[in-house]
């Protein structure tokens, strides 16, 4: 803005105001009774003009921010005064109020991108204030609702009490696996919630995925994979007894006719009796393998009570330390911040975490470094987390999502169950198993809870 023209300005002002009260004197002293109140009126005159003068600049700046606050773009100031410092004022607020059009058009843009995208995004989202008024809803989430529309979260309590009951209770960090009948369709759905704050208003943002043909697809490939091992596993096991089987009959049999007993010889025997043998250990072999497979299908059901995790460690290590002693291994335990309790099953988890302990002994019989290592501590989420690390030759990439496939195995005499049966009592635990390996390196398992 130029200050000189506006300080002439107000000089100007000030001259003629000064001469008026300069008239006003004279007329005063020279009691010119005619001359005083007009002087005085023109004094009167000049200092309204000098204030109003001085005013203008606030005037049309509050005049400016009147409109900003009421989303009023289309003022605009006459960029031709002769006055150059409000002429710079005017160009100066109507490039501001440019800006913040621009601004408001790329936001609006915005706001709808995002629309749309909360729209047809296939999780369902909805957003809900502190009374219960939902701010916004997709069509997923009303899909998943059976209703067309839904203005506060209690319409739905008379939809469908139990999915407002769960609504309710998750918290914020937690997720909940619910069942919801819609129509004849049975949706089996993953619910999150969090909170937002926007000044005074606060929001619970609640999301609900469909996992239900994601579960089923990962179901079929579990069971693809497991028919797959089994299959082998039979397979390796009958095809031995099968051609045993002709051997032993083609011994006893000449020309299709049973052999007379005079030509049986001890040799045909000791041959019969070795054969017999090995279909008697195979057989054994394939009756070991339904019964590992018995053991699969009968986890029982958890008992859970609180557990000092503490106490329940030591007691695990007590257990194994003849092990240890016996493999000349270190084995320790590095403790950080955790919640000093665990609610579960103690009998499972401690027949979970010697399977581990058991695993990571086998990775190291052909290591120089000899050691376990386990973890305790708390993960991002403030969950308990237990993390066994060997420091063995590891696990090949290709082999490492394949390890918790019931009946797989990379050990001589391993009967592949033992990893399955673990993930399947942390699930029971609503808890996770998970495997980390650098080949040639260490191996981690991660207990999650």
């Amino acid at each position: 803005m130029n200050y000189k023209s506006f300080n002439i300005a107000i000089l100007v002002r000030l001259f003629i105001g000064l001469s008026f009260a300069a008239g006003l004197g004279i007329s005063v002293y020279l009691k010119d009774w005619i001359a005083i109140p007009l002087f005085s009126l023109a004094i009167l005159i000049s200092g309204w003009n000098i204030v109003y003068f001085l005013n203008a600049v606030n005037r049309k700046m509050a005049l400016f921010f009147d409109s900003v606050s009421n989303d009023d773009t289309t003022l605009h100031y006459s960029e031709n005064s002769r006055n150059k410092s409000v002429r710079d004022l005017h160009r100066s607020l109507n490039k501001l109020n440019n800006r913040i059009s621009e601004i408001k058009i790329r936001n609006e843009h915005n706001e709808r991108f995002y629309r749309e995208m909360l729209k047809y995004s296939a999780t369902g989202l909805m957003a809900v204030d502190n009374d219960g008024y939902i701010e916004q809803i997709n069509n997923s989430a009303l899909a998943l609702f059976g209703m067309p529309h839904i203005s506060h979260i209690n319409l739905l309590k008379q939809k469908n009490s139990e999915l407002y009951n769960q609504l309710m209770l998750v918290k914020p960090g937690q997720t909940l696996t619910i069942k919801l009948l819609c129509g004849t369709d049975l949706r089996l759905l993953l619910l999150k919630v969090s909170y937002l704050n926007f000044g005074d208003k606060k929001y619970r943002l609640y999301s609900l995925h469909d996992i239900k043909t994601e579960l089923e697809e990962k179901e079929l490939d579990s069971w693809q994979k497991l028919i797959r091992v089994m299959t082998h596993e039979i397979m390796n096991s009958i095809a031995p007894i099968t051609s045993l089987s002709n051997i032993l009959n083609g011994i006893y049999l000449k020309d299709g006719k049973p052999l007379p007993v005079s030509e049986i010889t001890e040799k045909n025997i000791l041959n019969t009796i070795h054969g017999l043998d090995v279909i008697e250990q195979t057989g054994k072999g394939l009756m070991h393998f339904v019964e590992d497979y018995r053991r699969l299908t009968k986890v029982p059901k958890p008992v859970f009570k609180a557990i000092n995790i503490e106490n329940w460690l030591n007691s695990v290590e007590l257990l194994m330390k003849n092990k240890f002693e016996e493999e000349k291994i270190e084995f320790k335990i590095v403790h950080k911040e955790y919640h000093k309790e665990l609610i579960g099953d103690e009998k499972l988890l401690t027949q979970v975490l010697i399977n581990l302990l058991n695993n990571a002994i086998d990775a190291l019989h052909e290591n120089s470094k000899r050691k376990i290592v386990l973890h305790v501590n708390e993960g991002s989420t403030g969950k308990l987390k237990l993390s066994i690390t060997d420091y063995g030759l590891g696990i090949a990439p290709e082999e490492i999502e394949k390890i918790f496939i019931p009946f797989y195995t990379t050990k001589e005499n391993g009967s592949g169950i033992g990893l399955s049966l673990s993930r399947q009592i942390m699930r029971l635990h609503k808890g996770s198993i998970s495997a980390f390996s650098q080949p040639g390196e260490q191996t981690t398992m991660v207990l999650s809870f």
